[in-house]
Parts: structure tokens; C-alpha cells; sequence
């Protein structure tokens, strides 16, 4: 009685190969210090089978004038990563004409990219004046240097890696050497979410502007695991030293400790693997708004508005398992796409009058200061 069980059902497959040959120019032991490439390769496929599902629940009736349930689920095979399932479960439920709830729940999975996984690894000369622990210009405010209140801890490791940095005058001011690139042994991102919101058109029936009102809030919350993403150079060295107690024995074997080298010669960073990694999560929620309205004259045209307004309550995350936790609302970095803002407006006006029409736009982001205060 409430409709037709509606269903999809499917099949896909997909195959890349990245195959990546330097310059002879490049190859180790040829070039000196300087962007090193070596040959990488790699292959993924994926094969996902899927299924959609719409049910119809109830349909004219009493506070229903219909409502159905979206289902969906997902099974690849990855030949990188292995086998991963997802699903989603979407709720529609019109009250009546012009009053609609929605909600809903899903599962994602986001696997490595060909070029995550297989890009080639290169030499990188990041800055690194005054971030290493063994500088004896470490303040004494940071924990993890050799002024620090762990300063004895943190010499007799900086003597274990090379016998130059355990110097009591030693300081440096150059650059580290890197290695960046794929990680082969990536995992993918998993992710959960799930919105609640209403749609609301008018109920009006007048001939005029009220006819044209509209407002949907929605209300969003997004959970990602196993995030892919790299560490600083800095980051990795001091944690090595029991930055975020990361190493609280200073075991020279410690895993942030195995991630570099230390020149015997110099005491300074090298071989400093700075690659894609599965860290810890992020969360985020917040809600978003849309308002439209219209008003038509006889004489000059028609006008409208829109709105359009998002509110970040949190945007929370921990690079890894030894981070602290960080809400980034109201900041902004220095990475692309790293700024949160608590507020976001875009207003848009328009009029109209046949054979033209002209339409303005203004747009307002809420006031950040820097992730690293």
C-alpha cells in the first residue's frame, strides 16, 4: 500500500598501474645529496559488489503523508588492502506537504590512492635550525631538549646516535635530510557518520512573497579513523626525545627513534622518513542552514534571497596515539584546506526584470588565529 519495493544491485572493477622510472641522472650513488629517485612500481584492483534497497514504509496517513527507508551496502576486495565493508541507512519521512524530516547513518571506507601507496621516495632538505633536541639551545621550557628537566636523558641518547651530538657545544643551524614519498604499507580510512535535519516549504497559499519560504537545518557528525597523513620532520625527532612521552625511557630503539639516522661526522638528520602514515582521528559535527525567499512586483521585478550558513561545533584531532587531542575550530593553518572557521555565511541577492537580471553575492568567515597558538 505504501509503494513499490524499488532495488539496484551491481558489479564494478577497476585496475591501475603506476610504474615510475627516474632519469639514469637520479639514481643513487649518481647524484649527490640532491633529489635521489629510485624505480617504483605498483599495481592495485579493487572489485566491490553493492546493492541499494528503497523500502517504502507508509504513505498517506495520519502525520505521514509518506515515509520509506534507503538502504545500502557495500563489499570490496582491494588487492592492496584486502576486503572492507560499508552501508548506509537514510530515513525520509514528510509529515505533510510542505514539512519533511530526514536523517540517516553510514559507514565509509576510503582505501590508499595508487600514488599514497607507490609514489616514489625522495630526497627533501626541510629547515631544521633550533628543532633538534640535542642543540644546546634548546630552551629549557622544552622537555624534550637538553635544557629540559630530562637534559642527562636526553645527552646520553644524543651520544648513542652519534658521538658529535652528545657534545655539550654542539648546535645546529642547517637543514635535515629527508626521505618522502609512498608508503606501501598503508591501511584505509574508515569512516562514520550520520545527519538529522527537516526541510520546511511553505504552508502558505496566498499568491504573495510567503508562498516562496523555505528553511532546512540539518545537523551532521562525522567520526574518520586511521587517518593517512605525514608528520613533521620536527615532530618526529623530538618525540624520538619523549616529546608528547612518546619515548619515556629513551630507548634509542624506540619506533620514532628508528625513523632517522644521525650523520657520524656532523650529528645532524638524515634518512629521516617523513612518509603517509595511519594516524590516530579526526572528528567533526556541526550544522548547516539554508533559507530562501522571493518577493514579485508588478512594476520592478522580482527579488530574492538566499542564505546559505554552516556552524562547525567541533572539528577535533590527534595526529597519534601519543598526541594530545586538538579542536581546530576558529583556526587556520598553513596547509591548503586547513582552515575551520566556526561561522560561514553566503549571502546571496537577486532581481530580476525580463530581459535582465542581476544578482549579488557576499560571503563571511568567521575570525581564525594560527593552529600553532
Amino acid at each position: 500500500p505504501a509503494g513499490p519495493l524499488q532495488g539496484a544491485f551491481g558489479m564494478s572493477s577497476r585496475e591501475l598501474d603506476f610504474n615510475f622510472r627516474p632519469a639514469s641522472g637520479l639514481q643513487p650513488g649518481i647524484v649527490a645529496g640532491f633529489n635521489e629517485q629510485s624505480p617504483v612500481s605498483g599495481f592495485l584492483n579493487w572489485t566491490a559488489l553493492f546493492a541499494e534497497l528503497l523500502v517504502p514504509i507508509v504513505k498517506d496517513v495520519a502525520f505521514a503523508k509518506d515515509m520509506s527507508l534507503s538502504l545500502g551496502y557495500r563489499v570490496s576486495d582491494n588487492s592492496n588492502s584486502g576486503s572492507s565493508e560499508s552501508w548506509k541507512a537514510n530515513l525520509e519521512w514528510a509529515v505533510n506537504d510542505w514539512f519533511r524530516i530526514r536523517g540517516g547513518m553510514q559507514t565509509a571506507v576510503r582505501s590508499p590512492s595508487i600514488s599514497e601507496l607507490f609514489s616514489p621516495q625522495t630526497n627533501n632538505f626541510p629547515s631544521f635550525d633550533r628543532q633538534d633536541p640535542c642543540d644546546v639551545r634548546q630552551p629549557t621550557t622544552a622537555i624534550f631538549g637538553r635544557n629540559g628537566a630530562n637534559g642527562a636523558k636526553v645527552a646520553e641518547l644524543c651520544a648513542k646516535q652519534a658521538i658529535v651530538a652528545g657534545d655539550p657545544t654542539f648546535a645546529w643551524e642547517s637543514q635535515a635530510n629527508t626521505i618522502t614519498g609512498g608508503n606501501p604499507d598503508l591501511m584505509p580510512e574508515t569512516s562514520e557518520s550520520w545527519t538529522l535535519g527537516f526541510v520546511s516549504q511553505s504552508p502558505f497559499n496566498t499568491g504573495g512573497w510567503a508562498d516562496s519560504l523555505y528553511l532546512s537545518v540539518d545537523y551532521w557528525s562525522i567520526s574518520l579513523e586511521d587517518v593517512i597523513s605525514a608528520p613533521s620532520a620536527g615532530t618526529v625527532v623530538q618525540r624520538c626525545f619523549n616529546r608528547d612521552n612518546a619515548n619515556p625511557t629513551f630507548d634509542p630503539n624506540n619506533e620514532w627513534c628508528r625513523l632517522f639516522q644521525r650523520n657520524q661526522a656532523t650529528g645532524g638528520i638524515e634518512k629521516l622518513k617523513l612518509l603517509s602514515r595511519n594516524q590516530a582521528f579526526t572528528e567533526t559535527s556541526g550544522v548547516d542552514v539554508a533559507f530562501n525567499v522571493r518577493f514579485d512586483t508588478e512594476s520592478v521585478g522580482s527579488f530574492g534571497v538566499n542564505v546559505l550558513s554552516t556552524w562547525v561545533e567541533k572539528y577535533t584531532s590527534q595526529l597519534s596515539t601519543v598526541d594530545p587531542v586538538y579542536d581546530y575550530v576558529g583556526t587556520i593553518g598553513t596547509g591548503t584546506g586547513s582552515a575551520t572557521p566556526e561561522w560561514r555565511h553566503t549571502v546571496q541577492g537577486s532581481w530580476s526584470l525580463d530581459p535582465f537580471s542581476l544578482t549579488a553575492t557576499a560571503r563571511y568567515i568567521d575570525e581564525m588565529r594560527h593552529s600553532n597558538t
